[in-house]
């Protein structure tokens, strides 16, 4: 009688972990091609089981790697969302162990056989996961407050044999061995100055850089040397009158559109001129919807990957050329809220000074 119960539980057990197999398997497969509302474009699929994700990045191969944050490491997936690895813990140059603590921004530099991460310091792995080293400014440069070590990174763009890294402090600049080369702003509202700014990507046809600078509310877009050329949302009070929610990262897309993370439920699409050209997105749960995207990528190949973080997963999105239309009143929000400035000889954003150019 009682191996008959035991028979009976183990079973039991059986039918519920093939029902929730089933289920979660079917999940995933309703999903794949499934348009958006309101798009011409479809989720292509999502990374489930996640915790807190803030990042994405992809490789040449099309390999995706997501900071898992919640759980303090980075998930390596291949195309089709089957589990390569996690980098967690690795061990430095002096054989001491390390490990990741709140991983955010991602980079991958194929050619070099690189992955950046933005934990409390620029972790430089290859992307395997083996620690080559890390990145941090010099003791000298000069932050904002006085006397303070330069503030954990948050996201990171490279382009040209240089790597940008955004902080509290500004951008942060090194060549792809790690020496320091530069740093871009002090703390402020001011043009010039940044207040934690998250996303940062680089146009890859002339080095053009564009800084999400969250607590400022705004977008700005600077030439290769960081010379201000305009600026979306606001300039000062604290976010009084950006058309902005709260943005959070941006992407570059292959046909030069500019992909914009705004918390808690949208996405703003821009050309690289600043002009709002649509907003996609719709707050929720079920597929295609999004809450709290953070980081973000495109691909070479037009696909959009979300950390869709309070989901707990990322999503990869087929971008096509036609996108929806914004309404008038929103296109008129952010014309209004542009500024557009002319960049003379010696303008730009140092830690020494800062110049801030006409308006016009």
């Amino acid at each position: 009688m009682q191996e008959n119960k035991g028979k009976l539980i183990i079973l039991g057990v059986l039918i519920i972990a093939l029902a929730v197999t089933g289920l979660t398997l079917s999940r995933k497969a309703s999903q794949k091609g499934k348009p958006i509302a309101g798009t011409s474009f479809t989720l292509l699929t999502s990374f489930y089981d996640l915790k807190t994700p803030l990042g994405v990045a992809v490789d040449g191969n099309d390999n995706v790697y997501v900071s898992n944050t919640g759980n303090s490491e980075v998930i390596v997936y291949d195309s089709d969302g089957n589990l390569l690895y996690r980098i967690n813990k690795f061990t430095d140059d002096q054989g001491q162990d390390m490990q990741l603590y709140s991983p955010y921004g991602l980079a991958v530099d194929d050619v070099n056989n690189k992955l950046y991460i933005c934990d409390y310091s620029v972790r430089v792995l290859d992307k395997y996961g083996k620690y080559l080293y890390s990145l941090a400014p010099p003791e000298g440069v000069v932050v904002n407050p006085p006397g303070q070590a330069a503030a954990r990174p948050n996201e990171v763009a490279l382009y040209n044999n240089k790597v940008y890294v955004t902080s509290r402090d500004g951008v942060f600049i090194f060549d792809n061995q790690g020496k320091y080369l530069d740093h871009w702003g002090t703390r402020g509202d001011a043009m010039g100055q940044f207040d934690f700014p998250n996303g940062i990507a680089v146009d890859p046809n002339n080095g053009n850089v564009y800084v999400v600078d969250t607590n400022n509310w705004r977008l700005e877009a600077l030439t290769a040397d960081g010379k201000p050329r305009w600026a979306i949302g606001n300039w000062a009070d604290a976010g009084i009158g950006s058309p902005f929610h709260l943005p959070r990262s941006v992407a570059i897309s292959p046909n030069g559109l500019l992909y914009v993370s705004d918390i808690p439920d949208r996405i703003l699409v821009f050309d690289l001129d600043g002009n709002l050209k649509s907003i996609i997105g719709e707050r929720g749960t079920e597929d295609t919807q999004i809450n709290f995207p953070e980081g973000m990528t495109v691909s070479s190949s037009n696909k959009l990957y979300v950390a869709d973080r309070e989901n707990n997963r990322v999503q990869i999105w087929q971008l096509v050329d036609e996108l929806p239309t914004p309404g008038n009143a929103d296109v008129e929000k952010f014309k209004k809220a542009t500024r557009r400035f002319d960049t003379p000889a010696g303008a730009s954003t140092t830690t020494t000074g800062v110049t801030t150019p006409a308006a016009h």
